[in-house]
């Protein structure tokens, strides 16, 4: 059963604040409801990856045009056109291109990817203790429960993404009573999403985050980049060894601390030469790097052109 439900296209593009914990600040579309819906684009972001982060949120991703991979705590869903994926609150998550191999390396596909994009604050679903033990917290917190990929291969697959499109369409178009509508249909959504896990296969409680040491370590990088790091800085961080820390990275972030450093100093850099008149050098050594040529040749190998040339070709585009 697959849903026809027409797709509005929002003019509402992702601007994500992120503090050094790594939690996003979610801005909704209305006041009167705690629900962010949007459609989003792989070119949004630097390098076309989404930046990783948590929210209390439920994340609800359909993919419109084109593919994506998307990283939820040591899984990695590829998505293509149709399909969808919910993520449940406070997983560490991000996405990105798909990545193809070529010469004994994975390179980024040169594609962008248009997505629906649906936040649902699970605290709307609270009315009362007893609803929150038996129906709510079980689901939340199960360690069984942090994500769930719809390809509409299972009838209550299609049901899940045909709640997603009707609270989207309510919201982005603003249909009468559509507050109600919304936190409606969210009741129906989680309810299939109960009935198919929890209620099926029971849960696994746990109020303990396995991800805390990563997001320590990675929120340590994001507020020290500026200085000279260590492996075993950022392993100190997580109260961890090195090999460890490593591994905790490759798992989940599918990079390891030093690439996940750099690549968040080019970011940082990609900042400046968008919103600064800062030469190079001055750039170069505001986001950690010791000099202009390193900068310049992980920012190459990274965006394929050197910083001057993206500066170039962003300002000539924004014009």
């Amino acid at each position: 059963m697959k849903s026809s439900t027409n797709i509005v296209t929002s003019t509402f593009h992702p601007t994500m604040e992120i503090n050094n914990n790594l939690l996003e600040t979610i801005t909704y579309n209305e006041p009167t409801t705690p629900i962010k819906a949007a459609i989003s684009y792989l070119h949004d972001y630097p390098n076309g990856t989404m930046p990783c982060h948590w929210h209390k949120e439920l994340e609800c991703i359909v993919v419109l045009e084109g593919k994506l991979n998307y990283s939820v705590n040591d899984q990695t869903f590829y998505l293509k056109k149709g399909d969808g994926i919910i993520v449940n609150s406070n997983r560490l998550h991000l996405c990105g291109p798909v990545l193809a191999h070529k010469d004994s390396t994975f390179i980024a596909e040169k594609h962008d990817c248009r997505y629906l994009v649906l936040l649902l604050q699970p605290d709307s679903l609270r009315f009362n203790q007893k609803m929150e033990d038996k129906y709510i917290n079980p689901l939340l917190y199960d360690i069984n429960s942090a994500v769930f990929y719809l390809d509409n291969s299972r009838e209550w697959h299609s049901l899940l993404l045909d709640s997603i499109y009707k609270i989207f369409n309510a919201v982005t178009k603003k249909t009468p009573c559509f507050e109600l509508v919304s936190q409606s249909e969210f009741f129906v959504l989680w309810k299939n999403l109960y009935e198919n896990t929890i209620k099926e296969n029971g849960y696994d409680y746990s109020s303990i985050d396995p991800l805390n040491p990563l997001k320590k370590m990675m929120s340590y990088i994001q507020a020290n980049y500026q200085k000279k790091l260590t492996l075993n800085d950022i392993a100190q961080a997580g109260m961890m060894c090195q090999s460890k820390c490593c591994r905790l990275f490759r798992e989940n972030l599918r990079q390891s601390p030093i690439e996940y450093l750099l690549n968040y100093r080019i970011q940082k850099g990609i900042y400046l030469l968008e919103h600064t008149k800062q030469n190079i050098t001055e750039i170069a050594l505001e986001c950690g790097f010791h000099g202009s040529s390193y900068f310049t040749e992980i920012f190459r190998k990274t965006n394929g052109v050197s910083p001057t040339e993206y500066r170039k070709n962003y300002h000539m585009h924004s014009n």
